[in-house]
């Protein structure tokens, strides 16, 4: 291999994997409870726009420590938002499910959920204004992984 291809191989990595690691840096490591305002550690997933070099968007995850009534207690860090959603997570076969409701907009509840399904595919449903029991599609599509590590193996995968 020409030593010139070879640098500028080995300098796009370095810049993706850097901008890789720096997508999320806003996201703690710990989360606090809105339960007891203790700070724990917690298992996230940090999801980008679908297909080839999405863009970051969130960071949604739950503690596994706090478990009440068949769900954990998580979080969602939107990309450019001051402070997180509290979520309520729980996992139904391989799929990660995490819920919440809005009720902020004119006191009228509004329900959404986040799955992310076993091959990282990430969907967004918004069940405002909908029946129980009526399904809906999703309106978001996401590529998520549970670690930097795992985006950066999906590129590199891809570039050689």
């Amino acid at each position: 291999m020409d030593y010139n291809k070879f640098m500028k191989k080995l300098l796009l990595i370095l810049f993706i994997s850097l901008g890789i690691v720096g997508c999320s840096e806003s996201v703690p490591e710990k989360v606090t409870s809105f339960a007891d305002s203790e700070s724990y550690d917690w298992k996230k997933w940090d999801c980008y726009d679908y297909g080839y070099s999405g863009k970051y968007l969130l960071t949604i995850g739950y503690i596994p420590e706090i478990k009440k009534d068949g769900f954990y207690e998580g979080k969602l860090f939107l990309k450019d938002a001051t402070s997180p959603i509290d979520i309520l997570y729980s996992r139904q076969g391989v799929q990660h499910r995490f819920v919440w409701i809005d009720d902020s907009i004119s006191g009228l509840k509004q329900s959404y959920q986040i799955s992310i399904e076993s091959d990282g595919t990430g969907r967004f449903y918004d069940f405002s204004g909908v029946d129980e029991g009526v399904s809906v599609e999703n309106k978001e599509t996401y590529e998520c992984t549970s670690s930097d590590l795992e985006k950066f193996d999906k590129f590199m995968a891809s570039i050689w």
